[in-house]
Parts: structure tokens; sequence; C-alpha cells
């Protein structure tokens, strides 16, 4: 009895310290490793892949240790913190415009043998028969260009060190299996080895080169939003600069609601300089802001941005290069606040309210509160810390109005879960604590 009496009090630090880390976590911004890569590399050619609530990062070949093209396909998987190797790229190239579009990844150009002019062909890899094949070719000879996917079907690619020098971003069609032209970047001249991703219908080109080596380097900021009428014509403008040094040999990617999000790269174009700057940008307020510094500098490395279940998003960081090939996988994470539809800031014309959960935290059952403005079909469903689903409280459709749903977390461990109500476009996600 008197044991049980002096764990009493232990049991209750042990708690309202879970609930200050549970609360402290809303808006966690951190950086955690990772197993190391099997095969260092840099300048490969990287997508993220989400699927099933879990995430993968895939390095499609890469200059490896010696500076000998690595011919490989490797595979980081989120949930197991492993990773293993699949169906190697055909010819092993580094520099390809890497996009994917549902289950393919397609790595576009790129040099088989460096250095070199970069080659026109486009390989595409299934990602769930494992194989690879040939697409249309890219309409000219390149290398080190970017590639971004939109919607299901398309890929903007645009820069690169060979082809014209007006900034000439090309359009594909998986549908047709076609390239077209697309609206030029703002201003001529070439652009290399800079960020480029896309958020909602927004494109942004930042920073880059005018060729391998060059001291001609930018802090420029493209950006260029995707006609719905014709998904051919970019309205490019030029955004605010970038504050940061970084300038070169560096990705950049979908950052949820926030923008847009890069880190590492050169400050000056040379193998010399490593950075470790981490920035989002947004093109709703023209707008930087640092984050956190990945904690191993680099450049030329293999990263993807993804997204899970609770609007959690992860930027995965693997190898790389400074001043000799890097082993580390780096996982930078934050909890972005949820705000619908994208660019949709204004609750108020949400078509859905979710309210915090009470009690929170709670023992065994919880109430959640929630309202739905318009007819349609509703999910209300949970997920444990690593963002797998566990439970599905409301499933069907619901007419507008007030809901009131009981959660019965008694089968589950204690920790940390997320609820996600669904509606239609429209989202929302809560954090809640099961602490016994």
């Amino acid at each position: 009895m008197k044991h049980e009496q002096n764990l009493k009090p232990m049991k209750t630090k042990l708690l309202f310290f879970t609930i200050a880390l549970f609360y402290n976590s809303c808006m966690a911004q951190i950086w955690t490793t990772g197993t190391n890569i099997i095969k260092p590399v840099r300048a490969g050619n990287t997508v993220g892949y989400v699927t099933n609530n879990d995430a993968w990062l895939f390095i499609v070949s890469g200059r490896g240790q010696n500076d000998v093209m690595v011919k490989s396909l490797q595979r980081y998987k989120l949930s197991t913190n492993s990773w293993d190797t699949l169906s190697p790229h055909p010819t092993g190239l580094l520099g390809g415009a890497t996009a994917v579009l549902k289950d393919t990844i397609y790595v576009i150009c790129g040099v088989v043998n460096p250095p070199g002019i970069g080659q026109n062909i486009v390989y595409k890899y299934s990602i769930h028969q494992d194989t690879w094949s040939q697409a249309a070719n890219f309409p000219y000879v390149t290398g080190d260009a970017k590639a971004v996917a939109y919607q299901d079907s398309l890929i903007y690619a645009a820069g690169g060190y060979a082809g014209p020098n007006d900034g000439t971003v090309k359009l594909y069609n998986a549908n047709t299996n076609s390239w077209r032209s697309a609206s030029s970047f703002p201003s001529g001249g070439r652009r290399s080895y800079g960020g480029f991703a896309r958020t909602g219908d927004t494109l942004i080109y930042m920073c880059g080169t005018t060729g391998f080596w060059s001291t001609n380097y930018y802090n420029t900021v493209y950006v260029g939003v995707i006609s719905q009428t014709n998904r051919a014509v970019i309205n490019w403008t030029t955004g605010v600069n970038f504050p940061g040094q970084t300038r070169t040999f560096f990705d950049a990617y979908t950052w949820g609601n926030k923008g847009i999000i890069m880190t590492g790269g050169s400050t000056d174009n040379t193998f010399n300089t490593h950075s470790n700057e981490c920035y989002v940008y947004s093109p709703k307020n023209n707008a930087w802001t640092q984050l956190p510094d990945k904690p191993t500098a680099w450049l030329t490395g293999q990263s993807a941005s993804v997204e899970l279940p609770g609007n959690v998003w992860k930027l995965i960081c693997a190898s790389g290069y400074k001043n000799d090939y890097l082993f580390e996988t780096e996982l930078f994470s934050d909890t972005l606040v949820p705000t619908g539809i994208e660019n949709k800031t204004n609750k108020n014309t949400s078509d859905i309210v979710l309210v915090q959960n009470l009690p929170n935290p709670f023992g065994t059952v919880t109430t959640i509160n929630y309202e739905i403005k318009q007819k349609g079909h509703v999910t209300l469903k949970v997920f444990d810390s690593t963002r797998k689903e566990v439970a599905t409280v409301v499933n069907g459709k619901q007419s507008p109005g007030k809901y009131v749903v009981n959660f019965d977390g008694s089968n589950l461990p204690a920790g940390l879960y997320y609820y996600t109500l669904q509606s239609g476009q429209f989202s929302e996600t809560k954090k809640m604590l099961i602490a016994r």
C-alpha cells in the first residue's frame, strides 16, 4: 500500500509532463535523424511518394563515392525508418528532372556519362510493378533541369544547362504522352541548379545560375500562376528575393499551406561552400520565413517533402555532399495549421467546423463536436502518432447541422493521436491525448 502511494505522485508528474509535451508539440518544428543510406550519392533523382498513410523517398541513381555513377534505385520507408533497393535505372544518370504522377516516377533527361551535355530520354518507373520503360522524348537535350507534377497527369520541366537560353518551360501530358511549350520565365536568360516547386496552382523557381561554375548566380524568385483554361499558360511575376545565402545545388518542395520549403546548397556555385539554411516561402504573402537549420550542411543532396495524416509535413533529406559523401538521413517535421482549402484562411467561409475534443487529455472516452454546413459525405477518422489510421468514427452522408459523437479510446495505448474531419474538399485536424 505504501509503495502504491509513493507511485501516485510520480504518475501525476509523468502525466503533467506528457500533457506539456503534447501541447508544446502542436507547433513543433524539429529535425530528427534516420537510418543511414545504403549507398551514399549526390545529384541523384529524387521524389517523395505517399500512399496508405505511409511515405517513401525514392532516389534514382546519382554520382557515388569516387565520383562513379551509381546505377541503382534506393528507397527509404518513413514508418520503418529503413532503406531497401529496387530495380535500378536502365543506364544510371544524375541531374535528371524528376516527378511522380499517381504511381509512376518520371526521370527526365540528365547526364549518363558525366561530364556531358545530357540527353533527351524520359524514363518512367512503375512503383507497383517495379519496372522501367520510356515515355516520349524531351524536346531537346538537357541536364540538371527541375520538374514538378500538377494534378494527376501533368509535369512542368524548367531550367537546365543545355537547350534554349531563354528560360524555357515545357509541359508534359501523361494522357497523351506528349510535350508542349509553356510560358517562359519573366526574364530572359538561362536558369540552372535552382529550386523549382509548386504550391496549389502556383509554380516557384528560385535562385540558380547561368551555368556550371558560373560566377553569375541569383537570389531571384519567379512566381507563376497556372491558368485553369489553358495549363500551358503561366502568369509569371517576380516575388521578393530569397533572403538567405544559398544560390545553387539545392531543391525546393511543396510545404502544405505554408508554400514551399528549401534547404542547403552552395552559396557561390562551387562545391567548396555547403549550406544548412532552411526557409519556407509563401507566394500568398510574398514572404520568406527562416526555419531551424538542417543539422548537417550539404549540397547536391537528395530530398523530398511528404504529407501525412494530421496535416503533418516532413522533409526527408538523404546523403549529398560536404567535403565528402554523406551517409546521413535527416528529417524535418512541421505540424501545419489546417486551413481547409489551400490559401483559404477565413474559417467562417469553411464548410466544416471541428471543435477540440473534451475532455482532453482523456482516459477512455472523449466527446467530439463538429458542424457541417453543406450536405455531403463526411468522415471523421483517428490516427496514431505514426499517422496510421486506428479508428473511423463517422463515415457517411450527413445533412447540414451540428453533431456530437463519442470516441472510445479504451482499447488504444496512451499517447498522442490526431482526428481529422473531412467533407468534400474541406478537412480539419486536431490533436488529442490519451493519458492513463
